[in-house]
């Protein structure tokens, strides 16, 4: 009975899986490569159980396979179909690798008995590989993730950088205010912050609008 019950678990997991990987290839709003990732996946995934030797080993790296491109999407679709530069190159090399892991499952399956003989070893060893690569290509994405975090911040940050000091061009502040806020731009320039000067810019904003009217 717990077989049964562990099966159809099983069985449900891998059916929802690739309601999620059709999605992701049919999205309107995924990136190219992304949806070609999903695309080789759900092959991967229908090869993976017609395999007849190393069958463990193939549902794992099926299993690994559309787990990444999942993960990778929930992380990004927010971004839409640009995504940074770091994080495009990550994709598309996980694309790569799908494709190849594809391949490989599609020249296991059409195996006769006694390639599969001959060649189990070295098969084994290729999907133990084919698991370290998947597990590299996500410590790749999710580094190029939070690089490319980082310099939007950066870049955010430097550009409000450029809208204070324009305020500050034409605002009435004190020598020892202006110095004040620069001190507090830098600061957060500092910390990859981009939401500076609020209030600032809420109490300056009565003296922009008198300096326009002098204008």
């Amino acid at each position: 009975m717990r077989r049964l019950l562990s099966s159809r678990s099983a069985a449900d997991t891998l059916a929802a899986t690739k309601v999620t990987l059709r999605a992701i290839q049919t999205s309107a709003d995924a990136f190219p490569p992304l949806k070609s990732a999903a695309s080789a996946v759900l092959i991967v995934l229908e090869l993976s159980e017609k395999t007849k030797s190393n069958r463990k080993g193939c549902a794992h790296i099926a299993k690994r396979s559309a787990q990444l491109v999942q993960d990778i999407h929930r992380q990004t679709k927010d971004f839409g179909i640009e995504l940074p530069p770091e994080v495009q190159e990550s994709v598309v090399e996980l694309r790569r690798l799908l494709k190849e892991i594809r391949d490989f499952l599609r020249t296991l399956s059409n195996e006769n008995l006694l390639q599969r003989f001959a060649r189990q070893d070295e098969n084994k060893r290729q999907i133990a590989e084919y698991s370290r690569l998947l597990d590299e290509a996500m410590v790749h994405f999710s580094i190029n993730l939070e690089l490319s975090i980082h310099r939007l911040h950066l870049e955010s940050a430097l550009t409000a950088r450029s809208e204070h000091a324009a305020v500050l061009a034409v605002s009435k502040m004190s020598e020892s205010e202006r110095l004040q806020f620069l001190k507090k731009i830098r600061g957060d320039v500092n910390v990859g912050k981009y939401l500076l000067g609020f209030f600032f810019f809420r109490s300056l904003t009565p003296e922009l609008s008198n300096q326009r009217s002098c204008d």
